[in-house]
C-alpha cells in the first residue's frame, strides 16, 4: 500500500486515506483529483476495507469512466475491478433499470432516446395533438420536460401559474404516456425512473443500500437536485460518500447543475470531513495569480489558494482573436 501513496502530496494522501465516513474533497483545477479518486478506490480495496463489489463510482462522462477503469485495472492486483459499478449517472441508472425493468414498469428491451430522438418524439406528439408549434415550440417543450424531470417532478407535480404553463404540463403528461406506450425513455427519465424505483421499493432500496458501502462522485459541483437526492438515497443505509468537487469550476448551471449541493452536503452531513487540494500541477504561478484575479469576485462557497512548484513562469500575454 505504501507504493500507492508514494507519489501523492500530503493533502492528496490525507484524502486517499481519510477514515470511512462522508468526505468532501475540494479539488482545485489541476490538483490531481482523478489520481486521488482512483487511488482512494485502490486503497479501500487494497487495505481490505471493502471488496470491489461494494464500490460505486460516479463520473460525468463515459470517457472519464473508461479512464478510471483502465487505471484501476493496473492498480488493483488480484482483485476484479469489473465487480464495481463505475459509470455516469445515466449509465448506472440504465444498468439498474435493465436489471429491474418489471418493477420499474418498463419492457425488457426499452430503448433510450438521445436529444435528437426526443425532439423528434415531441414534434410528432405536437402534430398528433394539433398543437401550434409556434406557440409551443418543440425545443421549449423539450427544455420544460427535461427541467421538470431533473427537478424530480412528474407532470402532475408541476404547478401551472397560467394557461401556458398548465398546457406545458399537459403536454409533458401526454409525452410521458407516448413514451410509455412505445417503450422508450429519454436521458432525464433514466435518472427519475431509477430514483422513483428505489424510493418506492423498500426491499430493492435496502438491497442496494447494503451492497454499496462506498459511493464516490467526481465533479460533484455539476450535480443537479435529483442527482443529489439519488446519491443520498443510495447512501441512506450507511454508505460513505466521497465527493470530489470545486465550486470555482461550476459552469453547468444552464443544464441544472447546482453547486449549492456542496454546501447542502456539508449541512446534511455535519460530521463530514473537508479536505482541500490546493497544489496545482498544470500551471505556473503567474497563470494561477491571473486566474484567481479573474474569478475573485465570483460567489464562493469555499476559499482555496492554489499554488504551484513550477515557479513564476513566463509573462502571460493577452491575445485578441477575430473568431
Amino acid at each position: 500500500m505504501a507504493d500507492l501513496l508514494a507519489h501523492l502530496n500530503p493533502q492528496q494522501r490525507a484524502a486517499v486515506t481519510v477514515p470511512s465516513g462522508h468526505a468532501l474533497i475540494l479539488a482545485g483545477a489541476g490538483s490531481g483529483k482523478t489520481r486521488v479518486l482512483t487511488t482512494r478506490i485502490a486503497w479501500l480495496v487494497g487495505t481490505g476495507q471493502c471488496s470491489p463489489a461494494e464500490i460505486m463510482a460516479v463520473t460525468f462522462t463515459n470517457k472519464a469512466a473508461r479512464e478510471m477503469m483502465a487505471r484501476l485495472s493496473t492498480m488493483l492486483v488480484g482483485a476484479n475491478p469489473r465487480a464495481m459499478w463505475v459509470g455516469t449517472f445515466h449509465g448506472l441508472c440504465n444498468r439498474l433499470l435493465r436489471a429491474h425493468h418489471r418493477d420499474a414498469g418498463l419492457p425488457a428491451s426499452f430503448q433510450i432516446m438521445d436529444s435528437a430522438d426526443q425532439l423528434g418524439a415531441i414534434k410528432r406528439l405536437l402534430r398528433g395533438l394539433n398543437v401550434d408549434d409556434q406557440q409551443f415550440q418543440p425545443k421549449a417543450v423539450q427544455h420544460f420536460i427535461n427541467g421538470s424531470k431533473e427537478a424530480g417532478l412528474r407532470a402532475a407535480d408541476v404547478s401551472g401559474h397560467d394557461s401556458h404553463s398548465r398546457r406545458l404540463a399537459e403536454l409533458y403528461g401526454a409525452y410521458d404516456e407516448q413514451c410509455q406506450r412505445e417503450g422508450v425513455v429519454d436521458f432525464a427519465e433514466l435518472l427519475l425512473r431509477a430514483y422513483e424505483l428505489l424510493q418506492r421499493n423498500q426491499p430493492l432500496r435496502q438491497h442496494y443500500q447494503q451492497r454499496f458501502r462506498h459511493i464516490l462522485i467526481d465533479e460533484f459541483q455539476d450535480t443537479n437536485d435529483l442527482q443529489y437526492r439519488w446519491l443520498t438515497l443510495l447512501a441512506g443505509g450507511g454508505a460513505s460518500l466521497f465527493a470530489v468537487g470545486d465550486d470555482d469550476q461550476s459552469i453547468y448551471a444552464w443544464r441544472g447543475a447546482n453547486m449549492e449541493n456542496l454546501r447542502k452536503m456539508q449541512e446534511d452531513y455535519p460530521q463530514m470531513k473537508v479536505i482541500k487540494l490546493e497544489q496545482n500541477y498544470r500551471s505556473t504561478a503567474r497563470i494561477l495569480k491571473i486566474a484567481n484575479k479573474v474569478i475573485e469576485n465570483n460567489p464562493k462557497l469555499f476559499t482555496k489558494k492554489l499554488w504551484s512548484q513550477f515557479g513564476e513562469g513566463e509573462i502571460v500575454k493577452v491575445v485578441a482573436c477575430q473568431n
